[in-house]
């Protein structure tokens, strides 16, 4: 069995979500001895795609009639490997463009994260095989104990040691931003990064006008190296996801592994992972999203890190590794079938 795994390659989304969710699938393969190329001139039994924008691939894979599998809603943070429009404004409301439906449908099977996710794509119009695979995790990646790994972060961005705030999304969701730029106001001593997946001079003038703070403990960061944003990652105190888009659930997953207490805005938890006072704290509202920060960072909530820790460590390179194995055997097996 061998695999062609398509991966996101852009210089403004470099090592953004959606690379970082083809790292991980490429390890889970590996760890289950599956082999694997990104070289669409190769020999692979499955292609499996990770963006949206692959039309190429698909029809050259109906043309070698090979099947072709897609992860979708698993990197939804990152533009190149988003399946979801979201539109602001009174009416808020989230839906899949006809492109990216019609992508959708001619795959042989849709990968999604949860069985919310699945429901969605089905009332959305998919009329494809849709089965529930999550991100794959590498859990020991994400081990505080790790001072070199930790220190990283401080050192590329020469910043002095001191709390972490993280959050991380596409630079057009305003009203995330306000609430970030709300929090960071309250505790000018607390360091307080929003990665996105570009540089904030390519934003929105809107944005970029929004993101124009006098505020000293506030970045915007893009373009940061994997590494880099997996040591913010181990140093933030709290994991911020204040947009009214779904959650990218790649980000989600290394949030918990890295054990941050994560924060979200009822409207982005799609997919059914966070638990309200169990392994997260959840508000509908900016103002409750203001208020349950500035508790927890104010030592007032109780920590539900561990929770989220035990819960996504289900996720394991090996665990997932191994449910590819049998999603790959079963398309190859359906695809031979119909066609004999």
């Amino acid at each position: 069995m061998k695999v062609l795994v398509s991966t996101p390659i852009s210089n403004r989304y470099i090592d953004f979500e959606g690379i970082r969710f083809s790292k991980s699938l490429i390890s889970a393969l590996e760890c289950v001895g599956i082999g694997h190329t990104s070289d669409i001139a190769d020999k692979y039994d499955v292609i499996h795609l990770v963006s949206p924008t692959d039309y190429e691939v698909v029809n050259d894979a109906k043309e070698k009639n090979i099947p072709v599998i897609c992860s979708a809603m698993q990197s939804e943070n990152d533009p190149s490997c988003s399946f979801i429009q979201y539109k602001s404004g009174k009416e808020r409301e989230i839906f899949i463009e006809n492109k990216t439906l019609r992508f959708l449908n001619r795959m042989d099977m849709v990968l999604v994260p949860s069985l919310e996710a699945k429901n969605l794509l089905v009332d959305s119009g998919v009329n494809s095989d849709i089965k529930i695979c999550p991100p794959a995790i590498d859990i020991h990646r994400f081990d505080k104990s790790r001072v070199e790994e930790r220190e990283a972060f401080y050192r590329y961005f020469r910043e002095q040691k001191r709390d972490l705030v993280v959050c991380v999304g596409d630079f057009q969701n305003v009203d995330g931003i306000n609430v970030f730029l709300e929090i960071a106001r309250q505790f000018p001593d607390i360091l307080f990064f929003y990665f996105g997946p570009h540089r904030i001079g390519k934003a929105s003038k809107k944005v970029k006008k929004l993101t124009k703070t006098d505020l000293k403990n506030v970045k915007f960061v893009g373009e940061v190296p994997e590494d880099i944003y997996i040591s913010a990652l181990l140093n933030a105190k709290l994991f911020l996801l204040p947009s009214y888009k779904p959650i990218g659930i790649t980000s989600l997953f290394e949030a918990m592994a890295s054990k941050c207490q994560i924060i979200v805005r009822r409207e982005a938890n799609l997919g059914g992972f966070l638990k309200e006072g169990e392994n997260a704290y959840i508000g509908a509202y900016s103002e409750t999203l203001v208020s349950l920060s500035r508790d927890y960072l104010n030592g007032k909530l109780p920590s539900t890190v561990n929770k989220a820790y035990n819960e996504v460590s289900q996720y394991s390179l090996e665990n997932i590794g191994n449910d590819l194995k049998r999603i790959y055997l079963e398309v190859t097996n359906i695809h031979n079938y119909k066609e004999k």
